[in-house]
C-alpha cells in the first residue's frame, strides 16, 4: 500500500486488448534450460504485507518454529524469544515475548506492526534479528495456523511452497514492488532511492515489461480501478509518459480481473500475465487473510480450469512482511551496496528483509513439496530471463539489466521449482471459499470484520505465553538443500537410519503404515531416521548431525563412514534428476545405498530428501 501517493494521474484512452491475437512465439534460435519450453504462460500475482512466520510457521515440513538451526542471541536464548521491555515474562535474566497466535472473529482484521524501513531497520537490529518488539512492535509477534488460512494451506499442500523466500528491501510496500518489477529501488534521476512509498519523483529507470516488448513476448497486467495504488509500473516515468495506445493499455489499463479470469477460460492468455488486485482483498492488514484467500482461489481456478492449464504456471508471492515477525536472518548485501539513511543520516543496507511467503502452481509443482533455494522478488526477473532464453551468442533475449550481481550469486533463478519429468495435469479440488462482503458494489470485508465488536483482538498474552505448536509431518525437498530444517533420507522404498547401536547408518525397508498416513510421514518421524545441517562456514557444505544422538556426526575416516565427534567430514548435495546426490567434499566420494550404506567414487545413488517436522 502507498500511502500519501503523489504519483500522476494518467488518463488512458479506451484501447481494448485483443485476446485472440496470435501469440509471437520465442524464436526458435533462443537457448534455454530443458523443460522450460513446456511452460507456455507464466503468470505473477503479488498480494500484500505477510511473514513467513506469521502465516506458515506452524505449517509441517518447512523452516518454522521448529528450525533446528534457529540463531541464538548473546543471552542463550534463541531468536523466537524476542526480548520485550513491557513484558513480565523472564528468561535467562531477559524479558522476553514468543510469537502467539492471533485468535477470535477479528483475527483476520488485527494488525501487526509498522511495514516501514525505519521500524523493520530497528528490528533487524543490524541483522542480529533480534529487536521485534522493542524497535518494531509487540504486535509483530502474532501468526495464524492452518484452521485459520484453510485454503493457503491447502494450495502449498498440492503444489510447492518456498520457505527461504526473502522480500528484497528492508521496507514497505512500494520498493519492494519496484524491484518486482525493475530489480533495483534505486537509479535515475541522481541515483535516487526509494526507501518508502512516496514516489514524489517519477522513477527513472527502466522496468521488466519494457524487455518483454522488444523480446516479441505478449503480456497484459489485469487490474480493477480498485488497485490499492498497487500497479508499480504507474510509478515509472517512462510509463506516464507513454501515449496512450496499446503499449501503455498493457501497463497501465484498467482491464478487470474478469479479463484475466476469460482470457484463462478461453486459452487466450497472453504468454506473461500480471495481476494487482483490490485493496480489500490484497491481504494487507487491517484487511483480512480469509477475503484474500478467496481472491487467491479464484486465480487459482481459472488458471487450473483454463484451456492453457498444462502449460503454465502462476507464482504468488507476497510484497513484503508488514511488520510481521520472521525468525530467519536475512541475506545482508555488502556495505559496498548500502545507501545514505533518509531517516538516520547514516548508512544502511537495503536489503534483504524478512522472509514473506511464495507458492508456485503448475502442473509441475505439484505434490506438496517445499522449495529451500534462497531467493528474493529479483528471483522471479532472473525466472523469466531463463524461461525467454537466450540468443546465438548466449546473451539474454530480456534481461533484468538492474539485477545486482550480488543478488545474482545469492539468489535462486526458481527454475528449480519444477520437475518438468514428473508433471500431474490432475487438477485438485478445493473446497469454496465464501465471496467476501460488498457493500454497493464495493468490497467490504474489512469493514464487516471490524463491526465484530464483542469480539475482542488477541493482544500479547504476557504472563501465560506458550511455545508454539507446529504440525508433524514431511515435505519432498526440490532445490538446493539448505539449513533449518530436519531431514529425512530415502531410496528405493527404504529409509536411512542411524543403526540401534548408533555405530552405524542402515537402510531401513519402510513398512506399509496401518494408520492410512504415507509410509514415508511415518517413518520420517523416527528421530533415529532423522538428520540436521551444520553449516561449516562454507557455502553450500554441511555435517550430518544425528537428530537422535546430536553428539554425532557422520565422518569419512579413510574411504569408511563412521559416526562420531561433529567435526571434520563435510557434505554436499547434488541435485540430479529424481532428488540429490550426497558428496564428500573431503574424498569426493558419494553415499551409496547398494546392500548397505557406504561411500563410492564410481556409484551415485539418487536420494529423495525430505523436510520434516515432528
Amino acid at each position: 500500500m502507498k500511502l500519501g501517493s503523489i504519483a500522476a494521474a494518467i488518463v488512458l484512452c479506451a484501447v481494448s486488448f485483443s485476446e485472440g491475437a496470435p501469440h509471437k512465439p520465442i524464436t526458435k534460435s533462443s537457448q534455454r534450460i530443458p523443460g522450460l519450453e513446456k511452460i507456455k504462460h507464466v503468470v505473477y500475482f503479488m498480494q500484500e504485507n505477510r511473514s513467513f512466520d506469521m502465516y506458515y510457521g506452524t505449517m509441517y515440513g518447512v523452516r518454522g518454529f521448529q528450525d533446528p538451526n534457529v540463531g541464538i542471541q548473546d543471552n542463550g536464548l534463541s531468536l523466537f524469544y524476542q526480548p520485550c521491555s513491557a513484558s513480565p515474562d523472564i528468561k535467562n535474566g531477559t524479558k522476553y515475548l514468543l510469537p502467539y497466535q492471533l485468535k477470535g472473529a477479528r483475527a483476520g482484521c488485527t494488525a501487526g506492526g509498522s511495514n516501514g524501513w525505519p521500524a523493520n531497520h530497528k528490528a533487524l537490529n543490524g541483522y542480529k534479528n533480534n529487536n521485534w518488539p522493542d524497535g518494531n512492535s509487540p504486535r509483530s509477534m502474532g501468526y495464524l495456523n492452518r484452521s485459520q488460512i484453510p485454503f493457503l494451506y491447502k494450495l502449498a499442500d498440492e503444489f510447492t511452497i518456498a520457505d527461504m523466500y526473502f522480500q528484497s528491501v528492508t521496507g514497505p510496500t512500494d520498493p519492494n514492488r519496484v524491484v518486482w518489477m525493475s530489480g533495483t529501488n534505486r537509479g535515475d534521476p541522481n541515483d535516487m532511492v526509494l526507501e518508502d512509498n512516496t514516489e514524489s519523483t517519477p522513477l527513472g529507470w527502466s522496468t521488466y515489461p519494457e524487455a518483454l516488448t522488444k523480446a516479441n513476448i505478449t503480456w497484459q497486467l489485469y487490474q480493477d480501478k480498485d488497485n490499492f495504488d498497487d500497479n508499480p509500473l504507474a510509478w515509472f516515468k517512462y510509463w506516464q509518459g507513454l501515449p496512450n495506445g496499446p503499449e501503455k493499455q498493457k501497463g497501465l489499463g484498467f482491464l478487470g480481473l474478469q479479463a484475466f479470469y476469460d482470457a484463462a477460460a478461453k486459452g487466450t492468455l497472453p504468454q506473461f500475465s500480471i495481476i494487482v488486485g483490490p485493496m480489500e482483498l490484497s491481504e494487507h492488514p487491517e484487511n483480512t487473510p480469509e477475503a484474500g484467500s478467496w481472491l487467491q482461489q479464484q486465480v487459482v481456478n481459472a488458471v487450473m480450469n483454463g484451456k492453457n492449464w498444462n502449460e503454465t504456471a502462476l507464482f504468488i508471492n507476497y510484497d513484503e512482511s508488514g511488520g510481521y515477525f520472521d525468525h530467519v536472518i536475512p541475506p545482508q548485501e555488502p556495505q559496498s551496496d548500502w545507501v545514505k539513511d533518509k531517516f538516520t543520516g547514516g548508512q544502511s543496507p537495503i536489503g534483504y528483509g524478512p522472509r514473506v511467503p511464495m507458492v508456485v502452481i503448475s502442473p509441475y509443482t505439484r505434490g506438496g513439496n517445499v522449495f529451500s533455494e534462497v531467493a528474493d522478488h529479483r528471483s522471479t526477473l532472473m525466472f523469466m530471463e531463463e524461461w525467454v532464453g537466450k540468443d546465438d551468442k548466449g546473451n539474454y533475449l530480456a534481461p533484468a539489466v538492474h539485477v545486482s550481481q550480488f543478488a545474482r550469486k545469492t539468489s535462486s533463478n526458481l527454475v528449480n521449482v519444477f520437475d518438468f519429468d514428473h508433471p500431474d495435469f490432475s487438477i485438485p479440488k478445493f473446497d469454496p471459499l465464501p465471496k467476501p462482503a460488498q457493500v454497493l458494489g464495493k468490497w467490504s470485508p474489512t469493514e464487516m470484520c471490524e463491526l465484530k465488536i464483542t469480539a475482542p483482538k488477541t493482544t500479547p498474552p504476557y504472563g501465560k505465553q506458550v511455545f508454539p505448536t507446529v504440525e508433524a509431518g514431511s515435505r519432498r525437498i526440490r532445490g538446493a538443500v539448505t539449513e533449518g530444517r530436519k531431514l529425512s533420507f530415502q531410496v528405493n522404498g527404504a529409509v536411512l537410519r542411524l543403526s540401534d547401536d548408533k555405530k552405524s547408518l542402515q537402510s531401513k525397508k519402510i513398512a506399509k503404515s496401518s494408520s492410512g498416513k504415507d509410509a514415508d510421514e511415518v517413518h520420517a518421524l523416527d528421530t533415529q531416521n532423522l538428520f540436521q545441517l551444520i553449516g561449516t562456514g562454507t557455502y553450500s557444505q554441511y555435517k550430518l548431525q544425528s537428530v537422535h544422538d546430536p553428539q554425532l556426526c557422520l565422518n569419512v575416516w579413510g574411504s569408511t563412514l563412521t559416526l562420531g565427534e561433529c567435526k571434520g567430514t563435510s557434505w554436499y548435495f547434488e541435485q540430479t534428476k529424481g532428488g540429490h546426490f550426497i558428496r564428500d567434499v573431503g574424498t569426493d566420494s558419494y553415499l551409496s545405498v547398494k546392500d548397505k550404506v557406504n561411500l563410492s567414487s564410481s556409484s551415485q545413488t539418487v536420494f529423495e530428501v525430505y523436510s520434516v517436522t515432528i
